[in-house]
Formats: C-alpha cells, sequence, structure tokens
C-alpha cells in the first residue's frame, strides 16, 4: 500500500465510506484507489456491499484479509435498498475521523496523494467545512466522449462557489468530496431517509457550516454505465417510474430544511412522473401520484404544456412513435373527463394507431 500508516488506529483522522452493488467490474479498481492513498495520517475505509449477487463481496473480503485493521466492511445476506438508508442508517454511524471521504463501487480515485491534498487544505482552512476537485466523466459505452466534471464552463457559470451557489445546482461530485465530517458531534437524524440525490443534501448540509474549497487538479473518475443508479436520468420514462418519489422527496425537504421553495422542480418531476406511469403503464404509480397531488385531476386544457414535456421526454428517450401514440391516448383520457368516460379511455388505450407511426 501506498500509506505508511496502515496499524488501524482507534481514532484514524480519515474515513473513506463506500457502498457497493453488484460491482464485480468495478470494485477492484475502487478499493485499489484506496488503499494507494499515501498519508502522513490514518484512515479506515469502510464498505457496505448490499448483498451483491455476483463475485464483490469475495473481493471486497480479499482486501479485508489482506489489510486487517483499516477495512471495516458490512456484508448483508438481504438487500436493505429501499428497505434502510444504507448511508444515514448503516456506514455513517460506524464513522470514526474527523474528515470523511466518499466514493461508490463503480467509481474509483487515481491520484495516490488525493487524501492527503484534501486533508491538508481542510486542516490550513479551517472555515472551510468541504474540499473536492473535477473528475473524469467516463462513458462505458462509448455514448459521448469523455469530459471532466465541473469543466471551467460551468464554474464560470456558478461563480462564487459557496452555499447559496450549491442550492441552485450541484457541482460537486461524490467520488471527489471531503467532508469536515459534520456529524461527529451533531445528530444522524438531519439527513433525511431515502432520497435522491443524497450526495448534493450531504454537501449542502456541510456547506451549511462552512466555505467550500476547491482544489483544481482531476483526480478521480466517474464511471457512467448501463447498472449505474442515474443511468437514464431525465431522458428515460423506466427512470423516472423508479426514483420520482425519492426525487421529490429530496426537493420536499430541501424546503423544509433550507426554507427556499422548489414548487416548480417539484410540480415538473411530478408531471413527467405522472406520465411516464401513464407510458410505462403503471396504474399504482399514477394513482399514487394524484393522491399526493389533486392537481393531477385538473381540467384537461391546462395539461398541455405538461403533455408537450412529457413528449418532449419520451422522443428524447428514444421512444418516438410510443411518444405520439401515448399523447395521442392522453388527449383522449384528458378530454373524456372525469368518472365514466374516464374510465371507458382507459379501457380502451388499446385503440390507438398502428405501430410504426
Amino acid at each position: 500500500p501506498g500509506s505508511e500508516n496502515w496499524r488501524g488506529a482507534v481514532m484514524p483522522k480519515l474515513s473513506v465510506v463506500c457502498i457497493t452493488y453488484n460491482h464485480e467490474r468495478y470494485i477492484r479498481q475502487c478499493l485499489d484507489g484506496f488503499v494507494m492513498q499515501k498519508t502522513d495520517f490514518e484512515f479506515e475505509i469502510l464498505v457496505h456491499d448490499d448483498a451483491s449477487g455476483d463475485g464483490t463481496a469475495a473481493i471486497i473480503r480479499e482486501y479485508e484479509r489482506k489489510y486487517p485493521g483499516v477495512f471495516r466492511c458490512v456484508y448483508e445476506k438481504e438487500r436493505q435498498w429501499g428497505k434502510k438508508d444504507i448511508l444515514r442508517d448503516i456506514m455513517f454511524p460506524l464513522v470514526r475521523g474527523e474528515y470523511v471521504a466518499l466514493c461508490e463501487g463503480d467509481d474509483y480515485w487515481t491520484d495516490p496523494l488525493k487524501l492527503q491534498k484534501q486533508a491538508d487544505f481542510l486542516d490550513i482552512n479551517s472555515g472551510c467545512s468541504i474540499c473536492f476537485h473535477p473528475v473524469r466523466v467516463m462513458w462505458e459505452n462509448g455514448e459521448y466522449a469523455d469530459s471532466v466534471f465541473p469543466d471551467g464552463k460551468l464554474l464560470a457559470k456558478v461563480g462564487r462557489l459557496n452555499f447559496p451557489a450549491l442550492l441552485k445546482r450541484n457541482f460537486i461530485q461524490t467520488n471527489s468530496v471531503v467532508y469536515r465530517w459534520r456529524f461527529k458531534n451533531e445528530s444522524l437524524s438531519l439527513i433525511p431517509r431515502r432520497i435522491m440525490p443524497g450526495d448534493w443534501f450531504l454537501h449542502l448540509l456541510h456547506a451549511q457550516c462552512g466555505e467550500i474549497g476547491f482544489l483544481p487538479e482531476v483526480m478521480g473518475v466517474y464511471r457512467k454505465h448501463p447498472g449505474g443508479v442515474w443511468n437514464g436520468a431525465g431522458k428515460n420514462p423506466d427512470w423516472f417510474c423508479r426514483m420520482v418519489l425519492p426525487c421529490i422527496r429530496f426537493y420536499q425537504e430541501k424546503e423544509r430544511t433550507f426554507g427556499i421553495s422548489e414548487t416548480k422542480n417539484i410540480k415538473k418531476m411530478v408531471w413527467t412522473a405522472f406520465f411516464a406511469a401513464v407510458l410505462n403503464g403503471d396504474d399504482v404509480l399514477r394513482e399514487m401520484l394524484k393522491e399526493m397531488f389533486p392537481e393531477l385531476e385538473q381540467p384537461w386544457k391546462r395539461r398541455w404544456k405538461n403533455i408537450l414535456d412529457y413528449a418532449v421526454l419520451t422522443f428524447r428517450s428514444k421512444f418516438a412513435g410510443k411518444a405520439v401514440r401515448e399523447c395521442l391516448y392522453l388527449w383522449k383520457w384528458n378530454a373524456a373527463g372525469t368518472g365514466e368516460n374516464r374510465k371507458n379511455a382507459l379501457e380502451n388505450k388499446t385503440e390507438q394507431p398502428p405501430q410504426g407511426m
């Protein structure tokens, strides 16, 4: 290993937290990025495997045996996703460090001095509660060329890197961040359960307590691949159906915790998810959204903007023909009004233009 300090101190200076699931193809590269770190302080590596069905757990155990006292791992026998908040309820209570770094099992670090540089920065700049850096975004399927996030253009648009700017948009990639751990002295109950994106909320909670520090070197890789949680985000109806409720909770908690209005984002998310549920035939989600947001029953003439937004979503997701058919169906469903007419419209959904339209 790169570090000379691998004795497993009772109170390490920094805790690395990693969650993983079915990352057999990636986890070794991720763990290598941890153990290659060269530091003049001790750190611990906390890894959670959520009952992976491939060889992920076996690889983690290999590293745990090789570096005793450094790795502290949790191996689930049953998946906890959707049952518990894995970070808040399972991993964060294990943290012993003054500083915390995050990296999921399908991402990795490339600079062996990353942790040393960020810890040094936080040591020197006592008013900073966050230190982050750019990462290389790598598209595994080659759909897009590799890029850097955040790049100079985005940073120029954001302006000063502070709490108000972070409220507007997330410019901090998860595997780039090191926190001055707020929850060493405060309750983890400040972190809402089952929200997405949870990392953005965690950034905000720490940015409340101090300044945001930025190191310009690219020191990690964020991997985009078909199995990633955010694959299809913003353009795939399936993704909206799976992720809408945690995303809505995120905006609601953002309003409650930070005292800002997220009405526009919530409305956009709700409407897009509603029509994605119609597209996917997810009647349970559709009815659940209608119960949560009665405005979904508003007069059909007011819905046209939302229908057009939905059409854009489905066209972007390469479901153009289906988008046209579904929008025609939605027009029929909305125009039917309520009650028996709408029920008949739903039952006659199969009476649509032929395939290939």
